[in-house]
């Protein structure tokens, strides 16, 4: 049995549109070329039969608002993002029936693509093939578990917080890990941002319920702690693809050891990696969603270890509590 070429893989990316918005014409064309190449490259590695399309923007925001969905729905797509500067997106689209993604993204950080010793080629590269992994992902998610993309109704808050949780840890993980070998290496990004946010997240936290004592929102209390301490376990799953992606421990990364040494999060961050690895090795063959289960279980037991606790009544509706504490007092 022979060890399979490059050239002997298959290109998975179907035939697809690349429009380029904003830029002089030969310069958006020369650039369209140049991601398409890449794209169908990127193809023998990243299964694309679900790619859509590419946009390459100036205004990127602007592209993102404009994009045709092909379903009906409220959400706005927006480029911010606590996590990483938001520059590229693969936003689920419906095309005849179909679940797709299409790639919307930031020509400033795509443009210096065809020229290979440009400084930010390497990181252009990436960049491209992070967002293509995101293509595979929702493509395997729903060929694993079809018709529920898009159209998952939670049952109440505590089952929102689990879900959103269990997708996003999950697909930036996986994203992570199948990107990890492509362009620049960004683990001193992932670290740095991983080590701010376990700095930073229960202050921030605590501020808001600090706050709270006083205003008594519940809306913005909940949509606020939620927010702050999943970003620190996605955080934490973009660190541990990339890792995982090149084989490193985490006595790979000193400073992310040391920041966890005697951290209150450093216990959620073992079993963090643990279901993600798990799921990883189950990759496609995932049999039913409650696989994703303990990603959920963490972000619960990380919200009570924050202070913040759901409590439904009698009638089985969901509600909170935040037991006072000289922390938040």
């Amino acid at each position: 049995m022979t060890e399979t070429t490059e050239e002997e893989r298959p290109i998975t990316v179907p035939s697809i549109g690349i429009s380029v918005q904003g830029m002089e014409e030969k310069a958006g064309e020369k650039l369209a070329y140049c991601v398409g190449d890449y794209v169908r490259e990127l193809s023998r590695y990243i299964n694309l039969e679900r790619l859509d399309g590419i946009t390459i923007a100036v205004d990127y925001k602007e592209a993102l608002l404009a994009l045709d969905r092909g379903y009906e729905t409220d959400h706005r797509l927006t480029p911010s993002s606590e996590l990483v500067e938001g520059v590229a997106m693969a936003p689920s689209v419906i095309r005849d029936g179909i679940l797709k993604s299409h790639l919307v993204l930031n020509a400033a950080y795509i443009y210096s693509l065809p020229d290979e010793k440009d400084e930010h080629y390497a990181h252009s590269l990436h960049l491209l093939a992070h967002e293509c992994a995101h293509v595979e992902l929702a493509m395997t998610t729903d060929k694993a578990f079809p018709d529920t993309l898009l159209k998952k109704i939670y049952d109440d808050a505590a089952d929102a917080c689990e879900g959103q949780a269990e997708n996003a840890c999950w697909d930036e993980y996986a994203a992570c890990r199948i990107a990890a070998p492509f362009g620049r290496d960004p683990l001193q990004d992932y670290t740095n941002a991983f080590i701010t946010h376990l700095e930073e997240t229960m202050n921030r936290a605590n501020e808001c319920i600090r706050r709270y004592r006083t205003d008594h929102d519940h809306d913005r209390i909940l949509s606020e702690v939620l927010r702050y301490y999943q970003n620190l376990m996605t955080s934490g799953s973009y660190l541990l693809g990339h890792m995982d992606g090149h084989g490193l421990t985490i006595d790979d990364v000193p400073a992310v050891r040391r920041a966890l040494g005697g951290h209150w999060f450093a216990p959620f961050f073992e079993r963090l990696r643990t279901a993600l690895r798990e799921l990883w090795a189950r990759y496609g063959q995932w049999e039913d969603r409650s696989e994703f289960a303990p990603i959920g279980e963490i972000i619960i037991d990380v919200l009570g270890e924050g202070g913040f606790f759901f409590q439904w009544d009698e009638h089985g509706n969901c509600g909170f509590r935040i037991p006072f504490t000289f922390a938040t007092m």
